[in-house]
């Protein structure tokens, strides 16, 4: 052997080791928890297969309790010792009932094994959904917000339930590890020459077919991708199918999922072949091994009918694990991808969990600052720059701005969504970030521009998750937001279905149902970021209505592009490339025909 050939044996064996030392690793940290179950399984498993063989094997006494011979094997001599200790005769009448009971015992044990698998596999999809549904909306922001859509919904469904059945295969091969044991132990009561060439031959089979595993595990990796890529095209394109059929895209969007389809389908036909094809030759290599050593037996002066038709069933067996365990590894190899996604996810959404960095009690009396914030984007230049301005409680300020000033990040700051680089956040002079987050967003309302509401009635998406919420206070924040009158004249009033995203209602009116929400409970600071941008100018009045009824009420920041938006407040912050470039009243701003906000609105005047 030459030592490139040496050197490429050796690497496949170390690589093989890494596989199953990965698969160990995986499996063990998955199912870990349930290792009492899993030795449950096992011990049900073994004793279902061992009763089965023991079953099987009493067809030799019983032929030769019939024919009126004598069997010589170790089995039926202590089967026959059974009976004697039990006092039982050694009958075929008897025989066949002790069969029965072997295999209804057998039956048992199979079902409390199924059952055991099943109890296992459905508290691993709750528990795995439960830690993914709470590890993801947990994380911060960063991390959510590069999440694609439709991924998590695929990693629920699919993904979840592919792994579980992980725990199902590994249920499997038990017992049929168990099987392979008990029938060549069968074989080789009846000929140890026999069961020691069929060993030897089944382990040939099953390494044969091994290099296919790996084939199947790599087409697996790659049915993954394609899963969520497929869920995240479905779920975008749903979310803009009014601007796809606007713009008479359909065909295009068409032949792009069906190309999507396409590639999964040819995915799933090779994941089908490489498992296919193994179960048939491992099925046709049976039957040419049976068939061979019964041409090879019938020759001989110690054929016995009995004998061999019991070794027979049992190699049948012996070869039908066999294919079932490939069958099985093919399985496993198909569903570890999905698990390693999962796994993968959650150590990424732990890496990104929020993390609680004060304990203080919140307390707003005097004045909000910003005092010399920095923020830069990962590889991007400074979003904001030594920013600084006040706001005094009970106010309304307004920020404006162009587009890239900093207005979206200035706010994720205000949300500790994000956290400055340099500088602070204070409320009465103490920083934000020692105050505790869940106190800190307690007592802040968030109203942006893309509306969130839940295909459901109007009250439940005021209410939203907030089981102690009182009618009452969902009527009083239905009247502060402008939005009663509207609901009253319904004839299902607070119990109309908004539909999917609020499609049955107008732009204003999805506004003021989630300024209804924030409003409801009672928050000291409302931030308003971009809320009126894209509401027509009567709903825009509306908005602006109930804005300025929560003067003195609350703390409201107005972060908006309409001037129209900011008029009546009481302050005017202006920003530009990440820089507080102006601040003052509107009046005193407008009068300043070099000011910002002056000219813009001459603009559009």
């Amino acid at each position: 052997m030459s030592i490139r050939t040496h050197a490429t044996l050796m690497g496949r064996v170390v690589m093989k080791r890494i596989r199953l030392q990965n698969l160990f690793s995986l499996c063990s940290r998955a199912f870990g928890p349930y290792k009492a179950a899993v030795v449950g399984m096992a011990i049900l498993s073994f004793l279902s297969g061992t009763l089965e063989g023991v079953g099987i094997t009493t067809v030799i006494p019983l032929f030769s309790v019939i024919v009126g011979g004598e069997a010589t094997d170790v089995i039926s001599h202590a089967i026959a010792g059974l009976f004697a200790f039990l006092h039982l005769p050694f009958t075929a009448k008897f025989l066949l009932g002790f069969m029965v009971c072997l295999f209804f015992a057998k039956a048992v044990f199979l079902f409390f094994s199924q059952q055991l698998t099943a109890h296992v596999t459905s508290d691993f999809e709750k528990k795995m959904r439960s830690s993914l549904l709470r590890l993801t909306f947990t994380a911060n922001w960063p991390f959510l917000s590069s999440q694609k859509v439709g991924h998590l919904d695929q990693m629920l469904t699919t993904e979840v339930s592919n792994s579980s059945a992980i725990l199902l295969y590994l249920s499997n091969a038990i017992f049929v590890l168990v099987n392979l044991f008990v029938y060549s132990f069968l074989v080789f009561n009846i000929s140890p020459s026999i069961a020691a060439l069929t060993v030897f031959f089944g382990a040939v089979v099953f390494f044969i077919f091994m290099p296919l595993m790996q084939k199947t595990r790599m087409t697996s990796e790659k049915m993954v991708r394609r899963n969520k890529e497929l869920a995240h095209y479905a779920s975008e394109h749903i979310i803009g199918a009014k601007t796809l059929k606007a713009m008479r895209l359909e065909e295009p969007v068409f032949l792009r999922g069906t190309f999507l389809a396409e590639k999964m389908r040819g995915l799933y036909l090779r994941l089908s072949f490489l498992k296919n094809i193994t179960g048939a030759l491992v099925q046709l290599a049976g039957v040419f091994f049976v068939v061979g050593l019964f041409i090879f037996l019938y020759k001989t002066s110690v054929f016995q009918f009995a004998s061999f038709a019991v070794a027979v069933y049992a190699l049948n067996k012996v070869f039908s694990n066999v294919q079932f365990a490939q069958s099985s590894a093919h399985a496993i190899s198909m569903q570890i991808p999905y698990l390693e996604s999962l796994l993968r996810h959650i150590d990424e959404a732990t890496l990104s969990g929020e993390t609680e960095t004060g304990h203080g009690d919140f307390s707003f009396t005097h004045e909000l600052a910003f005092n010399k914030v920095d923020f830069a984007y990962s590889g991007k230049d400074a979003a904001l720059s030594s920013v600084g301005f006040t706001v005094k409680k009970g106010d309304m300020v307004g920020i404006v701005g162009p587009s890239g000033a900093g207005k979206t990040t200035l706010v994720d700051l205000l949300l500790r969504l994000i956290v400055p680089q340099a500088g602070s956040i204070l409320l009465d002079g103490k920083d934000i970030s020692d105050i505790s987050l869940s106190k800190w967003r307690g007592h802040i309302g968030y109203v942006s521009q893309e509306i969130f509401l839940l295909n459901d009635t109007i009250e439940n998406n005021i209410r939203f998750y907030d089981a102690a919420m009182t009618t009452e206070h969902i009527i009083e924040a239905a009247r502060l937001a402008n939005i009663y009158d509207f609901v009253d004249s319904l004839p299902e009033k607070f119990k109309t279905i908004v539909g999917e995203r609020g499609v049955l209602l107008s732009g204003g009116q999805k506004q003021r149902v989630v300024l209804a929400r924030v409003l409801a409970r009672k928050r000291e600071i409302l931030v308003l970021d971009e809320a009126t941008s894209a509401l027509d100018n009567e709903s825009e009045v509306l908005i602006q209505k109930a804005i300025e009824g929560l003067r003195g009420r609350m703390t409201v920041l107005v972060i908006a592009h309409r001037l129209s938006t900011v008029k009546a407040s009481d302050k005017l912050i202006v920003l530009a490339e990440g820089k507080v470039v102006e601040t003052g009243s509107p009046e005193a701003l407008l009068k300043d025909k070099d000011s910002y906000f002056s000219k813009v609105n001459n603009l559009r005047n």
